[in-house]
C-alpha cells in the first residue's frame, strides 16, 4: 500500500531535487524527478531562459496535504496520488499548488522513491476570501493584467483512514477534457462564449472573449487543443461531484491575412526569444502550447466549473515562423 509516511517521501525528494536543478539551471537534472507534461514545461522554460538571458528561480513547496487513493484489497498500490501545497514564501496566499504524482510500473514497493515522478503541477485556490460586510470598489487592474474570481476547491471526500476516494464515474468524468479542448479551439473572433457544459465565468466564458479580442483586421489567429498526457486519479468529491485535472496541447496559428500583412513581436515577448531576436517580420507564426486545467464535474451530469487553468499565460513548449519576405 502508498502510505502518507511514503508519499511524503516522494514528495520531499522532489522539492529538494527540483529545487535544486533549478539554483544550477540544470534543466536535464529535473529529470529524475519529473515526467509527462510537466517535464516537457520544464524543459520548455529552460529553453526561454537560455534565448532571453535569463535564470529561472528556486522554488520550494512547504505545507503539503496529501490526497492519496485508497488500497483495493487485492490489487497493486495506486499509481498516482496529488498534493496540495504551498510555495515557501507565500504560505498565506489563498491559492495552492497542486501536484500530481504518477509512477510506471505494476507493483514493486510504492514507497521506494525510485519510480515516482512529478508529471503535473498547476494551482487552486483552496481558502475563501475573508469576509468583509462593506468591501471597497475594486481597482482597476494594470494593463495587461487579468483579473479572476476563481472558486474555491471543493472538500475531497476522505474515507475513515484519510484517504481521498476515487471516482466511480471516473472514465465518464475525463470526457470534459476533451469538450473544454474543442469549446476553447476557434478562428478570433467567432469563439462561443455561452455553452451548456460549462459553467459561465473567469475560465470559460471571459477566456472565450479574452481570445476573441485577439482578432486583428490583417491578421489571422486561431486556436486548436486537444487533451494529452498520461492518466490522472479522479477524485470523488464530498458534496458527490469529482475533480478531474486536464492536460491539454494547444497549437496558435497567426498569419497575415493577405501576403501583404506580416507579424512582429514586442523585443521582451517570449515568442520573440524563441524564434531567436532580430524584430524580424513574419508570415505566419505557430506556438504550441501546454495547458493544464483542474475541473469540478458535478454528479449526475449538468456543467462542470472550471477551478483553475494557466490559459491566460500558458507554457510555449515551442515557437516556429515563416519569415516574410
Amino acid at each position: 500500500m502508498l502510505t502518507e509516511a511514503q508519499a511524503k517521501e516522494v514528495f520531499e525528494k522532489y522539492v529538494q531535487e527540483n529545487a535544486a536543478a533549478d539554483a544550477k539551471g540544470d534543466a536535464e537534472a529535473i529529470a529524475r524527478v519529473e515526467g509527462g507534461r510537466l517535464l516537457e514545461e520544464s524543459r520548455a522554460s529552460a529553453r526561454l531562459h537560455q534565448a532571453a538571458g535569463t535564470k529561472d528561480t528556486s522554488v520550494r513547496y512547504v505545507q503539503p496535504t496529501f490526497l492519496i487513493p485508497p488500497v483495493v484489497e487485492g490489487a497493486p498500490a495506486p499509481r498516482g496520488f496529488a498534493v496540495l501545497s504551498k510555495r515557501e514564501g507565500a504560505e498565506t496566499d489563498r491559492s495552492s499548488v497542486l501536484h500530481y504524482f504518477t509512477r510506471a510500473g505494476d507493483g514493486g514497493d510504492a514507497g521506494d522513491g525510485k519510480d515516482w515522478k512529478a508529471v503535473v503541477a498547476t494551482w487552486v485556490v483552496t481558502v475563501p476570501p475573508p469576509a468583509d460586510p462593506s468591501p471597497s470598489p475594486t481597482v482597476s487592474p494594470k494593463d495587461g493584467v487579468i483579473k479572476v474570481r476563481p472558486k474555491v476547491l471543493p472538500e475531497p471526500a476522505r474515507g475513515a483512514g484519510g484517504s481521498v476516494e476515487l471516482s466511480p464515474t471516473a472514465t465518464a468524468d475525463t470526457a470534459v477534457c476533451g469538450r473544454y479542448a474543442d469549446y476553447l479551439s476557434f478562428t478570433a473572433p467567432s469563439g462561443k462564449p455561452d455553452t451548456p457544459y460549462f459553467e459561465p465565468g473567469d475560465f470559460t466564458g471571459k477566456m472565450v472573449d479574452h481570445f476573441n479580442g485577439w482578432n486583428q483586421e490583417k491578421l489571422q489567429r486561431s486556436f486548436s487543443y486537444r487533451p494529452v498526457g498520461e492518466e490522472l486519479p479522479v477524485f470523488r468529491l464530498k458534496d458527490g461531484g469529482s475533480l478531474v485535472t486536464c492536460t491539454l496541447e494547444g497549437t496558435y496559428r497567426d498569419r497575415g491575412r493577405t501576403v501583404e500583412n506580416w507579424i512582429t513581436f514586442d523585443a521582451k515577448s517570449d515568442s520573440e526569444a524563441l524564434l531567436g531576436g532580430g524584430r524580424r517580420k513574419w508570415a505566419s507564426v505557430e506556438e504550441v502550447w501546454s495547458v493544464t486545467a483542474v475541473v469540478e464535474v458535478p454528479q449526475g451530469g449538468g456543467p462542470a466549473t472550471v477551478l483553475s487553468t494557466d490559459a491566460y499565460d500558458a507554457t510555449k513548449l515551442s515557437v516556429k515562423g515563416v519569415e516574410w519576405k
